[in-house]
């Protein structure tokens, strides 16, 4: 499966932002201390799960995947931030007119590139309005690159488990976005639900859509 975001082209690109030291000291304290509300729980027991909410499966992966040396995180708690997307998540669809600020990133799903997320989710649709990654952090400037959203999670009431595919962003040399699209990896994304979770509980496909204009 491969669903084209036909947003993603033009003026739907990732933007490259530099901050000064100070401002970029305050963005990665304000993610890694809790500064802004939490983040979707990750999880790994429907134990942690309420009867009201569902287990979200996906993934996110960059194409061409980062080189090494290209992300450049100097920084305490390096390991929240190197090949992470946090994709920014909320219940009503919204577009940015400007850069997010940190009360925007609530609710956001922290996915490692390449890698399945499992998180705790409300049982109703909600929207992926973007993404942001730190390129650069630790040196006399930070750098860090904006996707494109415009996505909808079609949750269901009653759902226990849904997987929305791998988010693939394909970019060129500039990190400009020139494609969006949606990939089918339900059968290795099952697999490792069962081994985590048991099979009391199926893994509905749910692929994420984009938002009709």
């Amino acid at each position: 499966m491969g669903t084209e975001d036909p947003r993603a082209s033009g003026a739907a690109q990732v933007m490259i932002r530099r901050a000064t030291l100070g401002l970029a000291t305050l963005g990665v304290l304000g993610l890694a201390a809790c500064v802004v509300p939490a983040a979707r729980d990750p999880v790994d027991s429907f134990s942690s799960v309420g009867n009201d909410e569902t287990v979200v499966v996906g993934r996110v992966e960059i194409v061409p995947p980062l080189r090494k040396g290209e992300q450049k995180i100097k920084t305490l708690n390096s390991g929240s931030f190197e090949n992470k997307v946090f994709l920014i998540a909320d219940e009503q669809p919204r577009a940015f007119t400007k850069e997010p600020v940190l009360s925007d990133y609530r609710g956001r799903i922290e996915a490692t590139l390449g890698e399945n997320f499992f998180v705790r989710s409300k049982g109703q649709p909600f929207y992926i309005l973007g993404g942001m990654m730190y390129l650069d952090v630790g040196g006399r400037e930070m750098n860090q690159a904006y996707f494109p959203g415009g996505l909808r999670v079609p949750v269901k009431s009653g759902d226990k488990a849904v997987y929305v595919g791998t988010i693939r962003y394909h970019r060129n040399e500039f990190w400009e976005i020139t494609k969006v699209t949606i990939v089918d990896d339900y059968d290795g994304a099952n697999a490792e639900f069962k081994k985590k979770f048991g099979t009391r509980y199926s893994l509905r496909k749910a692929f994420v859509t984009p938002i009709k204009q």
